[in-house]
């Protein structure tokens, strides 16, 4: 299981971040891994599925999904689809905390989905036109959503294993926001550890534990999600990117980016080629 901690930044001027999902065209999928903002998938045309835990979830028109914090979660989007994306910074949610730093919301569906997913659609069509005084009419359709998530989606109890795993995946979080600024280095699992004042056996099972991989093969995936942008961008060659992101070499980048995503980084970059020249026809 490859799991990654996502770093999320609000937009600039709101205390949250808006967009439109990034695998809107389709043939995406983002890997297991989880962030300490809530986040909100809204589906308004296409289909998505999420694994959260061991359950499948399908999302079709007019449905959403509430990614937790600290909720390890894929999203696999093969088709086209037009989804709105909220994240909110988990510190918004302070004074309706259940347990340290922890407040959980439910996937089932709600009685008052119809009433969220039109302020989720208001709150991004406000964004996308910007009339006269739009940011504060934004903050207006934001707090009325937050009002809906702490009324009606919030679980008011929480379980002790919640709360333990919620707190370790914390701390974690921290970590590996750390190993994404220093993954072109030579980043080791003793040093890592001797920056957050762990032995290396105990922040190895930490990795195992609660993030479900190793840290050798959690340092590789990010080193991996930063070569896939460098070969999009087409900007370096393969080998300066095998360097640039922390590999030994272009073989050793080759390798892993094989075993992940089942092709060369050859390959990956005249497909890339072939569907911007395909675009631009």
């Amino acid at each position: 299981m490859d799991f990654s901690h996502e770093l999320i930044v609000p937009e600039a001027g709101f205390p949250f971040k808006l967009f439109i999902f990034e695998g809107k065209d389709g043939n995406y999928y983002r890997d297991r891994h989880w962030h300490r903002s809530v986040e909100i998938f809204a589906v308004c045309g296409g289909e998505l599925e999420f694994h959260i835990a061991d359950r499948l979830w399908h999302l079709t028109p007019g449905e959403f999904m509430i990614v937790n914090s600290n909720e390890i979660h894929s999203v696999d989007s093969p088709l086209p689809n037009e989804t709105i994306v909220l994240q909110i910074p988990l510190k918004l949610f302070e004074n309706y905390y259940t347990g340290e730093q922890f407040v959980w919301f439910t996937h089932e569906p709600g009685r008052r989905d119809d009433r969220f997913m039109e302020l989720i659609k208001a709150l991004y069509r406000t964004y996308s036109e910007k009339p006269c005084g739009y940011d504060m009419k934004m903050n207006s359709i934001f707090y009325q959503i937050m009002y809906l998530l702490v009324k009606d989606y919030r679980l008011t109890e929480a379980d002790d294993e919640s709360v333990r795993r919620n707190k370790n995946l914390n701390r974690l979080s921290a970590i590996t926001s750390y190993m994404k600024e220093n993954y072109a280095g030579d980043i080791t699992l003793e040093e890592v550890a001797r920056v957050f004042d762990y032995s290396p056996n105990y922040l190895s099972r930490m990795f195992r534990k609660y993030a479900g991989i190793t840290f050798k093969s959690y340092v590789q995936n990010i080193r991996l999600e930063y070569a896939l942008k460098e070969l999009e961008s087409g900007k370096y060659s393969i080998t300066e990117i095998a360097v640039r992101s922390g590999f030994s070499g272009s073989k050793a980048l080759a390798r892993a980016f094989q075993k992940k995503y089942g092709m060369l980084p050859s390959e990956y970059r005249s497909r890339m080629s072939g569907s911007v020249k395909k675009q631009k026809d």
